[in-house]
């Protein structure tokens, strides 16, 4: 047990006096739309690899020329790919590219010149090279291509109409859509500098990544020089007007160029005023802006989302108000600059290093911005029903529907595991490993998984914290307290004894291990408030504290610093013996086809609930049993669920909850948990 522990938590006050928002804009329902909260909804079959041929060679630049006809959709261009052969020859090169989009006529210019022939093979463009390329060596190859993209995962390439009428085409690529719309290698891991020139009607503005007009002065020609990923790679048409603004600051010397329909200037202008104190922040707290020499903008189109484009993020019409509504969604897609775009999920099952970092992004800028009861209300408002029990945080790979890798836990959860993670290891440790993680030269312009982040949390706070990840990322639960406490006075003196059990869900990757989490506990009583502070890493914990009050309050982490819910259900007061033993015995038989018994017994009445859960957490049947007895209980499981349908074979985790009845007369409650295995 830890001593008491008062906390004094002071943030900033508010700016201005500025009221904290009562209600949060959710950056993980503006992005992604969500998605359903049950994952097992979700299609099996994978998200996309990379044939393995593509792991033989290495992009280095794509030069795109588009034409495009935002009102019928039409896109013809020709990318120019410069790439290296890496560990052994190259004798074919395989891009990603839809198979309604058309491919012909692709040519060699370097190292030598020579028409080449285009093989599909599903969505895969390949062809074969006349001379293998060796290791090291540099290729150049043209590639034109036409058609009329069909809008796909998130979004894909979608033309549309602004509010007033006027014509507008838009791409998000992410996860995995840059396929849908121009070939390329569309991995993560594979970041490449871009180019393009794109040829629009007359009276439309294209905007991209990058700067414009880099070369020979065009201002229809986009050049990014530092390498991104191709679902960052960005493409927008429309009837724009120009806001051109500077900054100087602590985040760098940088452009802010937005490009906004005309009909929304005003509004816009508005919504984006507080950019500049935005960046100031983030150069304080992560660092110069990670693409310097180029401009930042927010870039409108007909949508009802937000995208994070490198230097030109994709806004919908819809979020610009005029009213600063969506002021945390506006840092959030600034924050991906660093959290995102400078460093990259190496793959989609790490993409809470995007979303969970920028979500807890926004929470530091309310934290900024409104002290720290801005921090504690943006928490609590990003906290229960939102899927936190049904998933992991690294994704599964085993899903193929891009929603789900998108789903609100990749947001929230994420958020919150930062946000505890800054707890355990202190204020110091924690900025510290965010400026180490960003400025990690092996990082920096590549990509990284939660490995990497990991090691730089050990390294700036000494500990080892895999344990913490653990029970973070691969964990489908939470900790579900259930609270008891007893005051108990020698004199002048309440030895005060404090009870927490955790109740949560077995799950599959820790069972009915105990979660490892500190704990706030406020007491209040007349002439009392105090706050102690301890670990909790047991199923079944007692803290005794010497107090001069008697307890009549507790608040159970006052000021949102752990994830985690209370369950209601009555337990026995701390300090105090069980009323009657309540013992779990073995279930037979174990393995088990076609039925199996859970058993138990109580030496006093009690109402008694049997669940089954399947090792991804997910309710296989949940019955309610009659109030019985003193004596042995028994309860036979067929196998099935609760439509009467036979599962498959597997291992099954069963708990039996027994909360007493009559003579207890409520007053306490028990949870049995075991496993069993069905071999059909």
């Amino acid at each position: 047990m830890l001593g008491a522990v008062c906390l004094c938590l002071a943030g900033t006050p508010a700016h201005g006096g500025e009221d904290i928002p009562e209600i949060w804009p959710m950056a993980a329902l503006i992005e992604s739309k969500g998605g359903p909260e049950d994952v097992t909804a979700y299609p099996l079959g994978g998200m996309p690899v990379p044939d393995p041929r593509q792991d033989l060679f290495d992009i280095q630049h794509y030069d795109l020329r588009f034409e495009v006809d935002p009102v019928t959709g039409f896109l013809a261009g020709v990318n120019t790919i410069a790439f290296t052969a890496l560990s052994q020859p190259v004798d074919q090169l395989v891009l990603d590219f839809r198979g309604n989009m058309y491919t012909q006529g692709w040519t060699i210019t370097h190292p030598y010149r020579e028409r080449l022939y285009v093989e599909r093979e599903g969505d895969l463009a390949v062809v074969h090279l006349p001379t293998a390329l060796a290791p090291g060596r540099l290729a150049v190859v043209e590639i034109p291509f036409l058609g009329f993209p069909v809008p796909e995962g998130l979004f894909g390439f979608r033309t549309g109409l602004t509010p007033a009428g006027n014509p507008v085409l838009a791409t998000v690529s992410e996860p995995w859509s840059a396929r849908s719309w121009w070939p390329c290698k569309d991995d993560p891991r594979d970041k490449a500098t871009f180019a393009a020139n794109v040829t629009v009607p007359g009276g439309m503005t294209a905007v991209s990544n990058g700067v414009a007009g880099l070369y020979g002065n065009d201002p229809g020609t986009w050049v990014e020089p530092l390498p991104i990923s191709t679902y960052l790679f960005s493409l927008a048409v429309a009837d724009y007007v120009e806001i051109d603004e500077h900054y100087s600051g602590s985040a760098g010397e940088i452009d802010l160029k937005h490009y906004v329909f005309p009909e929304l200037e005003e509004e816009a202008r508005a919504d984006f005023a507080v950019l500049p104190e935005m960046l100031d922040f983030c150069g304080e707290i992560f660092g110069p802006y990670p693409f310097p020499g180029q401009k930042y903008g927010m870039v409108t189109c007909s949508w009802d989302e937000a995208m994070e484009h490198p230097t030109a993020v994709t806004w919908g019409d819809v979020l610009v108000t005029g009213t600063g509504q969506f002021e945390t969604i506006v840092f959030h897609e600034l924050a991906h600059m660093w959290f995102g775009n400078l460093i990259t999920p190496e793959d989609w099952t790490h993409i809470w290093l995007n979303e969970g970092f920028a979500t807890y992004a926004e929470a530091l800028w309310a934290e900024h911005k409104w002290g720290f009861a801005g921090l504690r209300n943006f928490m609590g408002a990003h906290n229960w029903g939102f899927a936190y029990p049904y998933d992991t945080l690294i994704r599964n790979p085993a899903i193929s529907d891009p929603v789900y890798y998108f789903n609100v836990v990749a947001y929230h959860k994420g958020a919150w595991v930062l946000h505890m993670l800054r707890r355990w290891i202190g204020d110091e440790a924690f900025f510290t490993t965010l400026r180490n993680y960003l400025n990690n030269p092996q990082l920096r312009y590549k990509t990284a998984d939660s490995d990497d982040f990991r090691a730089e949390c050990e390294l700036a706070s000494g500990e080892d914290l895999g344990w913490f990840f653990d029970q973070w990322l691969y964990r489908k639960t939470h900790p579900v307290y259930q609270i008891a406490s007893i005051n108990d006075w020698d004199g002048d003196v309440n030895n005060y004894r404090l009870r927490l059990r955790q109740v949560q869900v077995p799950d599959s990757f820790a069972g009915s291990d105990p979660y490892k989490v500190l704990v706030d506990v406020r007491l209040q009583g007349a002439g009392l408030d105090t706050t102690v502070t301890f670990i909790n890493d047991q199923l079944d914990q007692e803290y005794d504290f010497t107090l001069p009050a008697t307890v009549t309050t507790v608040t159970l982490d006052p000021d949102r610093w752990l994830l985690h819910r209370i369950d209601e259900n009555p337990i026995a007061p701390a300090g105090e013996a069980a009323p009657a033993a309540v013992r779990l015995l073995p279930a037979t038989p174990n393995p088990f086809n076609p039925r199996t018994l859970f058993r138990w017994e109580t030496a006093i009445s009690t109402r008694d609930r049997v669940q089954v859960y399947d090792l991804q957490g997910r309710l296989v049947l949940e019955e309610d049993l009659p109030v019985r007895g003193a004596g042995l209980r028994e309860f036979m499981w067929k196998g099935t669920n609760g439509a009467g349908l036979p599962q498959p074979s597997g291992t099954y985790l069963y708990r039996v909850t027994c909360r007493g009845a009559e003579k207890s007369g409520g007053q306490a409650s028990w949870r049995l948990q075991g496993k069993v295995t069905l071999v059909r």
